[in-house]
């Protein structure tokens, strides 16, 4: 029995590869082409090796943009908002600082939102608890019999507060499958104020860690997630002692022994035209990148706003994007602004105006037309190929309470409405490209035998070429050969020559140029959906 090879070979910029095989078993089999290939560092040269699916909140991907931009896309926010209000006796001042995640184990979704409890001191909340079949009817289940109420068990701690929760994917101990991280002051005084950890079997009752203190304050919710890349827990904290509100970032392999701070959002240019500080920011892994809103509040006064100037005295939601989650970019109206161009000249105002993702609503008209801050989902929510994003808003600004602004929309309230609120993206859909022209990507290489499209082309098309790393079209896979997109989908399926299987352009170094009529692109994806059998010889 022998096996022999006969190769074509062709030499690229980026090696020599092996785009075809002839391979001859007995009795004549022959193996189809470009099923064998030799892949190692010579080949690969500088071609990025592609892992999962493609955005473009960034450029690491992009080579060349010809009459195509890039355009931040807005949540739509559901007409049922708000989805939980404060409707309970024991329900004080809020719902404020939430986290939200759907468990699979389950089958629900699951809310733990905070109620500040009226003049106390320090500051101090009360955590509660809502479950939700669909994401949308939330119910207050009686969690804790004693009292009648959906307050959960929270370490016996004076100023309990601003606790962010997630449920460990890797933790083997039941008793710490719930974690928290959560801040206090437990002599009562503001010189004790700490934040610290917390776990449960079940998120209902929790015991703190021992010791208590764990990490230096933060006066805003700390967010805990998994971090697969690095195997170790991350958490978005805010910048101190003293506070101040700056976005920092923690890390540590057990849950109690955490890093220093490490200030990864600071004030740049985009900020000083609105004069925005950033209260939170809620980080959620998606799709092998991190992305995390904030919580932008601008121009703090405690007068009457002015003229002219609506966004005093108001926040709203933020993007920013990570692709290590250790180093992060503020997201623009175009996209990801690379660290060099913030300390360039440009119109940061204008700039700083596109650069909401979730807005705040319509002044006297909208429930949430004061201030918009996140809910914490340590992992992404998506339902009918939507992404869920929870957030806290109000029909009052900031500072309501100083500046005689009262809400509108009720005439005879004391207090502005507070409730949580919902607002969903497409799969994919935080930064599109678009437009008439052509996306031309970096060198990449990919592992598989089909690539996928997220893309609406509904009012005109979209068609694909692949290109060597000289720029010349590989055979069969030009523009022409291309089937071309005319609907809207996240899950187009390229074909060339009507042929799904594109395993001839795998392990090979190549540019995939887009070219856009009137289309919207949001991402692509190698993936593997064939067989590739060969039968063997005698």
């Amino acid at each position: 029995m022998r096996l022999m090879m006969n190769a074509k070979a062709l030499f690229l910029a980026g090696g020599l590869v092996l785009i075809s095989s002839d391979v001859t078993f007995a009795g004549a089999l022959k193996a189809p082409p470009g099923l064998f290939k030799d892949l190692h560092d010579e080949i690969l040269d500088d071609a990025i090796i592609l892992n999962g699916k493609q955005l473009f909140i960034d450029n690491h991907i992009i080579g060349q943009l010809d009459g195509v931009n890039k355009r931040l896309n807005q949540p739509t926010k559901h007409a049922r908002n708000p989805l939980l209000i404060k409707d309970k006796a024991w329900e004080d001042s809020g719902p404020g600082y939430g986290t939200v995640l759907y468990d699979a184990d389950e089958g629900i979704f699951k809310m733990w939102y905070g109620f500040w409890i009226a003049d106390a001191r320090p500051s101090e909340q009360v955590l509660c608890y809502a479950t939700s079949k669909d994401g949308l009817h939330w119910i207050k289940p009686i969690v804790n019999e004693d009292e009648g109420t959906n307050a959960v068990d929270t370490p016996d701690i004076k100023g309990f507060q601003s606790a962010g929760i997630m449920k460990d994917p890797v933790e083997r101990d039941p008793a710490r499958r719930y974690k928290m991280l959560f801040s206090a002051a437990p002599d009562g005084t503001p010189r004790s104020w700490l934040t610290s950890a917390a776990f449960s079997h079940d998120g209902i009752h929790w015991r703190a860690s021992d010791p208590v203190a764990l990490i230096p304050f933060s006066d805003t919710q700390i967010c805990p997630y998994w971090d697969p890349r690095r195997g170790r827990y991350v958490a978005i904290i805010r910048y101190g002692p003293p506070n101040s509100r700056l976005v920092d970032r923690i890390e540590s392999e057990d849950f109690l022994h955490w890093s220093p701070k490490v200030r990864v959002i600071n004030r740049t240019r985009l900020d000083q035209p609105l004069s925005t500080v950033f209260y939170q920011m809620a980080p959620m892994p998606y799709e092998g990148v991190t992305v995390g809103l904030i919580a932008a509040y601008h121009s703090e006064t405690l007068a009457e706003p002015p003229e002219g100037k609506p966004w005093v005295d108001r926040k709203n939601l933020h993007l920013a994007f990570s692709r290590n989650g250790v180093t992060w970019s503020r997201v623009g109206r175009h996209g990801a602004i690379p660290q060099r161009e913030l300390s360039q000249d440009k119109d940061w105002k204008q700039i700083a105006l596109g650069a909401a993702f979730v807005p705040y609503g319509r002044k006297s008209v909208d429930w949430d037309w004061g201030t918009v801050s996140p809910y914490f989902t340590p992992d992404p929510i998506v339902v009918g190929d939507r992404i869920f994003f929870y957030y806290i808003a109000q029909n009052g600004r900031n500072w309501w309470t100083h500046a005689g602004d009262p809400p509108k929309l009720d005439p005879d309230a004391v207090a502005p409405t507070k409730g949580v609120g919902l607002a969903t993206l497409r799969l994919d859909g935080f930064v599109s490209v678009e437009g008439q022209g052509t996306l031309t990507t970096r060198t990449l290489l990919f592992i598989g035998d089909q690539i996928e499209v997220n893309a609406d082309a509904s009012g005109g098309s979209i068609r694909v070429e692949a290109v060597d790393p000289n720029g010349d079209v590989i055979e069969g896979f030009a523009r022409q050969d291309c089937a071309p997109i005319t609907t809207d989908s996240v899950r187009h399926v390229l074909q060339w020559n009507d042929n799904p299987d594109c395993h001839l352009l795998q392990a090979r170094p190549i540019k995939l140029r887009f070219h856009l009529n009137k289309a919207k692109l949001y991402s692509f994806t190698p993936r593997i959906r064939h067989t590739h059998f060969v039968p063997s010889y005698d």
